[in-house]
């Protein structure tokens, strides 16, 4: 059927498809690049005594690795806070928190000596591999369609323009105008600003008198009516807002600017500029991700050996199990199979699309939760397994902690597998609608936002599937594989309704009040981690709401295990 097609509308299709998939191959490359060069540059550190030796001792360890950490939080929070005048900004302090953790533990186990003498074994232990192999796979096969790309080399060009500021201040005086004419028969002045008017995205001028803003010198050319411009009455544009912008915006004839008063005026321009493809910004975002993806697993290896000994052993035994390899193997065929099923839902097909395999993903990797903690840690208690691991120097704290960090480590590489193929998929699938509805082929830009609007609400699908596991863990200590699946199921069914039972009490008595406010801190409130509302209205999902995901994700994980430590220490293993 392929061939039937016309070689022009081939060529357009496969450019708009293979475009984004690229840009993610780029960033998924480029974090695989940057982690072997951060491995490198901490074994080469690691030749310093110092350095290299740092890790054994504990409390200078703990003081290095906290001052990093403190210095980032102080720095980024310093830097992020005071740009946003959202209420719920403070929840980006946990998040911060968190990665200056990882920079400062990661920096002392990295240069540790004995890192660099077991890099080989990281590299080729079961868990780092399972969550490099679908990581680079999809990089080669996007490097692979490098020339069917469209811009290839201006969307890499405008990689670094997406990272620094993108605002320019200009200091313009303007000569009086002459005091024995008219203020109308004043000259236009051109003036010098280099800008490109489709890249501007924002536009604020202070001006201490009265001038006009033209397109042209001559009134008769103007294409434009002038902007005036009033002293001390700062103008705000945004690129979407009604009204007339300060500048021209329509052409780049030039900026041609009339004192209207016999003083001399002085005007200050910013311009806020996006670069030239806007979503090079993902490359560099798509790299951080696989970096501190990977960086983690490194420095929680290292740095509680016997806990991640637990963890590799639990998640290489949970990954070659028949039921990993069927949810992987079902996953992937229906998120291919659903591309082709009309949801007639007149041209809005991609969101019921990105809905249902991301629900299918979240239910795949709670299934996979719940059944290994009950086959690595119900199973292993009754059948005393645990009592010969804990035989050896290795805690029950240690034991279960590695064990919840084993099961969130194959969850992790089984989100991994079926997210990617949900990116390359979603990419398609407006191409595919729009086939179906016989329209226009989109740009590749609009594939690349259902991409890029996929990835947050998978990450809050992430989270609300680890903390899951962390309840199905506490469970395990105590009961079996089926009272754990029935348990976690109706905490699923009760967790996505506390917050609507909650809003619903709200004008009632005092009881139903204390008992709504009661389930949600007995049960987690899984609303939060729900974005079908988003995903079928198409809106972006905000970082300070990840955040604020983040922050419960991490305390009520927690508030679980130390339930589930509590449960296990008073446990007759024998």
């Amino acid at each position: 059927m392929l061939s039937l097609l016309p070689p022009l509308a081939v060529v357009n299709w496969v450019t708009v498809w293979f475009t984004p998939i690229w840009v993610l191959a780029v960033g998924l490359s480029l974090g695989l690049v940057l982690t072997l060069l951060l491995v490198g540059l901490m074994a080469v550190l690691s030749r310093i005594p110092f350095l290299g030796n740092l890790a054994s001792r504990r409390p200078q360890a703990d003081l290095v690795a906290g001052v990093i950490a403190v210095l980032f939080t102080v720095g980024a929070a310093s830097f992020f806070l005071p740009r946003s005048t959202d209420p719920d900004r403070l929840f980006l302090i946990l998040p911060l928190l968190a990665v200056g953790a990882l920079l400062g533990w990661g920096f002392v186990f990295g240069v540790w000596r004995r890192t660099a003498r077991d890099l080989q074994n990281i590299f080729q232990e079961g868990v780092f591999l399972y969550l490099l192999v679908p990581i680079a796979l999809t990089a080669v096969i996007g490097l692979c369609v490098s020339f069917f790309v469209e811009s290839p080399r201006l969307i890499l060009e405008s990689v670094p323009l997406s990272l620094r500021s993108s605002e320019r201040v200009w200091e313009i005086p303007l000569a009086p105008a002459p005091s024995d004419q008219s203020p109308d028969a004043a000259p236009f002045v051109e003036v010098e600003l280099d800008y490109e008017p489709e890249r501007v995205t924002a536009v604020n001028v202070v001006t201490d008198r009265t001038v006009l803003v033209a397109d042209a010198a001559d009134p008769g050319q103007f294409l434009e009516p002038p902007k005036r411009l009033e002293p001390d009455e700062p103008v705000r544009w945004k690129r979407g807002d009604q009204g007339q912008p300060p500048l021209p915006l329509t052409s780049k004839r030039g900026v041609f600017m009339q004192n209207r008063e016999v003083f001399p005026a002085q005007l200050t321009i910013t311009i806020e500029s996006k670069p030239p493809v806007p979503e090079a910004l993902a490359i560099p975002v798509v790299a951080g991700m696989v970096v501190a993806l990977l960086l983690t697993y490194i420095t929680l290896r290292q740095a509680a050996p016997r806990v991640s000994a637990v963890a590799l052993a639990t998640a290489k035994n949970e990954i070659a199990q028949p039921l990993f390899l069927l949810l992987v193997v079902v996953g992937c065929l229906a998120i291919m199979a659903l591309v082709l099923v009309p949801f007639n839902t007149l041209g809005e097909d991609i969101k019921p699309y990105k809905d249902t395999c991301m629900t299918l993903i979240m239910v795949f990797g709670i299934l996979q939760a719940v059944w290994s903690a009950g086959s690595s840690v119900a199973e292993e208690i009754e059948g005393r397994t645990a009592l010969t691991v804990l035989s050896k120097p290795i805690s029950r704290r240690s034991f279960l902690i590695g064990k919840y960090l084993g099961i969130c480590w194959t969850v992790v590489v089984l989100f991994l597998i079926l997210g990617l193929l949900l990116l390359v998929m979603t990419a398609y699938k407006p191409i595919f609608e729009a086939r179906e509805t016989s329209t226009e082929t989109p740009q590749w830009t609009t594939a690349f936002l259902e991409v890029a609007t996929t990835v947050p609400p998978l990450v809050l699908l992430l989270m609300q599937t680890l903390l899951l596991a962390a309840i199905a863990v506490a469970i395990a200590t105590r009961l079996p594989l089926l009272a754990n699946l029935v348990i976690c199921f109706t905490i699923y069914v009760v967790g996505n309704l506390t917050a609507p039972i909650v809003r619903s009490a709200a004008g009632q008595n005092e009881l139903v009040r204390f008992f709504g406010r009661l389930m949600t801190v007995l049960i987690p409130n899984l609303d939060s981690f729900n974005v079908q509302a988003a995903v079928d209205s198409g809106s972006p999902i905000p970082v300070l709401y990840l955040a604020a995901a983040f922050t419960y994700w991490a305390c009520f994980a927690l508030a679980i295990l130390l339930v589930a430590l509590l449960l296990f220490e008073d446990r007759d293993l024998a």
